[in-house]
């Protein structure tokens, strides 16, 4: 009984090791690819492991280092479309390929010295070693001396064996995750599309980047090239949202709130407020300034003594109490 349940629980492990890879397969692949030089050492030329890349010293700030989607037997991978077609999901294999079942042999008259004008005029900044494209080709840079620039149009693996070691993590099992995987395999990435399937219809519907990104304009019609060869639909759609984003509750309270903390409107009787001050001044000094001259001697007291000093609002004072004074001092004058 007890062996009859581990023959049950192994069972889908087993099937699941044994799912090969057939021709038109599309596969997710992850891979170091060595060059084997003519003295037996080995080079590390590209890998989907990023540490690895890394520590070999060949690491790119501009690579991405994602498995590779690819279809079998569509003659993309020089010498590994007959070894797909013997792997097994999950299993690692190695493959050496010479030249010949590769890139090629290296060709002498593929090699070119151009101007270096020639790259400024089209801003190439002619590094030895990096890829460009040049004149509709891709080549890679040798040299830049003396105002001349070397370039070697030949494939970078042509020439040389190579070995390399892949496993096959998966493959696409349904029409949106083939189409999810052509993307991918032509764009670079298929983060955020929405594929859906129905009928002879097959909609996409694009993420934002690709509103705005020039290698999406340039790529898409590939991506339509190859989804009609490889899938059998009668009308490709792609859809663009430009949907509005509706504003956070707590923005939208923040936002009815500040016009009652400091609201424009009430700011204009302040200003009249700071004004009236310096009316009542202007109109204090002008009364002062007017009062007539020869009153002086009139607020004078009977003794010569000095006038009465004013009061805060600017008025003469009564003459009341001067009065009051005269009448007490008649008598000692008498």
């Amino acid at each position: 009984m007890a062996e009859d349940e581990k023959t049950k629980d192994e069972a889908p492990k087993a099937s699941a090791k044994k799912e090969k890879v057939a021709d038109g397969d599309m596969i997710t692949v992850e891979y170091d690819t060595w060059i084997i030089n003519q003295d037996g050492s080995e080079d590390l030329f590209d890998t989907t492991n990023e540490e690895l890349a890394k520590e070999k010293e060949i690491w790119d700030e501009k690579n991405k280092y994602i498995p590779l989607n690819t279809i079998v037997g569509a003659g993309r991978n020089q010498g590994l479309d007959a070894s797909f077609g013997k792997a097994t999901v999950g299993e690692k294999q190695v493959v050496e390929i010479p030249p010949e079942d590769g890139a090629g042999d290296w060709d002498a008259t593929k090699v070119e010295i151009h101007s270096i004008r020639e790259f400024e005029k089209q801003k190439i900044d002619p590094i030895p070693g990096i890829r460009v494209s040049f004149k509709n080709k891709v080549g890679t840079i040798i040299t830049a001396t003396s105002g001349r620039v070397r370039i070697d149009f030949n494939e970078p693996l042509a020439g040389k064996t190579v070995r390399y070691e892949y496993t096959v993590i998966g493959k696409a099992k349904n029409d949106e995750e083939r189409a999810l995987a052509i993307i991918a395999m032509d764009y670079g990435d298929s983060e955020g599309f929405e594929v859906k399937a129905g009928g002879d219809v097959l909609e996409i519907t694009l993420p934002e980047i690709c509103k705005y990104d020039q290698n999406w304009f340039v790529m898409k019609y590939r991506v339509v090239g190859d989804l009609r060869e490889h899938m059998e639909f009668k009308a490709i759609r792609f859809v663009e949202d430009y949907t509005k984003k509706e504003e956070e509750p707590e923005a939208a309270e923040e936002a009815s709130d500040a016009p009652e903390e400091s609201p424009p409107e009430e700011q204009a009787p302040e200003e009249k407020k700071t004004e009236e001050p310096d009316v009542e001044e202007a109109t204090s000094e002008k009364s002062s300034d007017d009062a007539p001259v020869e009153e002086t001697p009139a607020e004078e007291t009977s003794d010569g003594g000095k006038p009465a000093e004013e009061t805060s609002d600017g008025e003469e004072p009564a003459e009341e109490e001067p009065a009051e004074e005269e009448r007490e001092k008649e008598p000692e004058e008498l």
